[in-house]
């Protein structure tokens, strides 16, 4: 008995000793999984891009001042930010037992403040005002008020390397080995924190790899010519379909960084790397840039027409993802622009002609398609009660509206596709054009069965990547290629 006394005794005494020290919390990087700064200049881009001319103009009067002008004008959602749970659940024990925390940040103080209320066990915040707060200014700032090792700090970056030495221990969260080591030679590293373990499937995830299904498209013309036993072309459009998966990678990248804040408020979209925190917005701009540079770079190499053709598909799909997305119709029209974009370069790569008939059918099929995307993500929310999908223009009211004219379109290309069996075109092509006709059957069927699927709710957000992984799907299109082979 009287040795439990005496130990709970030497447990309290070693608790309020530990209490004496103030724990001292970073922000960005640390407590989140992200970096403010970089979070309002998305904001600010995606409002107007040439706000990226203004960004330099304010950094030369310094990071506080780039901070402020910022987000004067960019507002945060700090209720959806990536926080470090982990982080924060060690946080609230060392709150619970009474200890003194401490959240200083170079974001704005008026930021670090909002996010206190949140998580309101912090007992004081530092921040930003008119001098960056950040490695030696913060390091000033935390020994007038607390003394050299009279504090312990929680950081993640390089900037941290110069508040350590003052600290009694140091903490780290997801640092590289490289900044572990450096902190292990001039401080006491207490604890690491490990939660963010990149591995190459995150990178393949961001550039939606999965995506580049959709440009096999490029090989239409090749195959609707019956060019496919040339190897020179079929060289030329593997060429072409890298030159767009690699452009349309850096598209993705780019929707997803503008879409940070509507994907951090969607049941499976906030597992996205950007959104989650997984992969930083820093990181983000290197591969976009890497990926679009590495495709015009391919496209080069092939000839004048593809590379126009590929920056025109590049400007639209940013277009697309930085203003258009948001207009009712405009949105659906572009997606369908841009599917067809890929058969038009397929056709410019290799100098086969494309047909009005092909322009015709695949543009109404895509329109059909697209308005299956924007239908099956208004099943997805019908049963939140929300009036209104997430980043998009269309209501519950236009549920119906959407059905109508995605069947139509898809109708209209068979209609079309019917049309172009009793062309004379058809006839120098194929010695038994009849046989196409199962062709339209089997058109009809499949339009109709992912209308059916969308209709219940069982569509995912991509039709073309649902088409993928669908054993109809494959057997429908293995179909159309024997009934080709048959007419030829």
């Amino acid at each position: 008995m009287e040795s439990g006394i005496n130990n709970y005794i030497k447990f309290q005494k070693k608790l309020s000793f530990e209490n004496d020290f103030p724990l001292v919390v970073d922000l960005d990087g640390t407590l989140i999984k992200t970096d403010l700064l970089y979070e309002g200049a998305i904001i600010l881009l995606r409002k107007n891009p040439l706000y990226i001319f203004k960004f330099l103009l304010w950094l030369l009067k310094g990071k506080a001042y780039l901070k402020n002008r910022i987000f004067k004008i960019a507002p945060l959602q700090y209720e959806s930010l990536p926080y470090n749970m982990q982080l924060l659940k060690f946080l609230e024990g060392q709150s619970s037992r009474g200890r003194r925390l401490i959240l200083a940040t170079a974001s704005l103080k008026a930021h670090a403040q909002e996010i206190a209320k949140i998580y309101p066990i912090f007992d004081e915040v530092f921040g930003t005002e008119n001098v960056n707060l950040k490695g030696r200014h913060k390091l000033k700032l935390l020994v007038n008020q607390f003394g050299a090792l009279k504090f312990d700090y929680i950081g993640d970056s390089r900037a941290d390397l110069k508040i350590f030495p003052s600290s009694r221990y140091s903490y780290l969260v997801n640092p590289s080995r490289s900044l572990e080591n450096k902190t292990e030679k001039i401080s006491h590293l207490k604890h690491t924190w490990n939660s963010k373990k990149l591995h190459v499937k995150d990178y393949i995830k961001a550039a939606r790899v999965y995506q580049w299904i959709k440009n096999v498209l490029i090989f239409v013309p090749l195959f609707t010519s019956h060019s496919l036993n040339s190897l020179n072309l079929l060289l030329q459009a593997v060429a072409a379909f890298f030159a767009f998966s690699f452009a349309a990678s850096a598209g993705y990248i780019i929707n997803d960084l503008f879409d940070l804040n509507s994907d951090r408020s969607h049941p499976r979209k906030r597992l996205r790397p950007f959104a989650s925190g997984k992969l930083s917005i820093a990181t983000g701009v290197i591969l976009t840039f890497i990926l679009l540079a590495v495709g015009l770079l391919i496209a080069s190499q092939l000839n004048p027409q593809f590379l126009i053709a590929l920056i025109i598909y590049f400007v639209f799909s940013f277009s697309y993802s930085l203003y258009l997305k948001k207009i009712v119709l405009y949105d659906v029209f572009i997606l369908a622009l841009l599917y067809s974009s890929r058969v038009i370069a397929g056709g410019l790569v290799t100098n086969i002609a494309i047909s009005f008939w092909l322009i015709a059918f695949s543009t109404l099929l895509f329109l059909s398609l697209a308005f299956v995307k924007r239908y099956s993500e208004l099943m997805k929310i019908k049963g939140e009660g929300s009036l209104k999908n997430r980043g998009r223009e269309y209501g519950m009211q236009d549920l119906n509206l959407l059905q109508v004219m995605g069947i139509t379109t898809g109708f209209l290309s068979i209609v079309v596709f019917s049309l172009y069996i009793e062309s004379p075109e058809v006839s120098r092509l194929y010695s038994y054009p009849k046989v196409l006709w199962g062709i339209s059957l089997l058109f009809l069927f499949w339009i109709s069965r992912i209308w059916v699927i969308t209709n219940r709710g069982e569509m995912t957000d991509d039709p073309i990547v649902f088409a993928v992984k669908d054993a109809s799907s494959y057997l429908t299109f293995v179909l159309i290629g024997v009934l080709v082979w048959l007419a030829m």
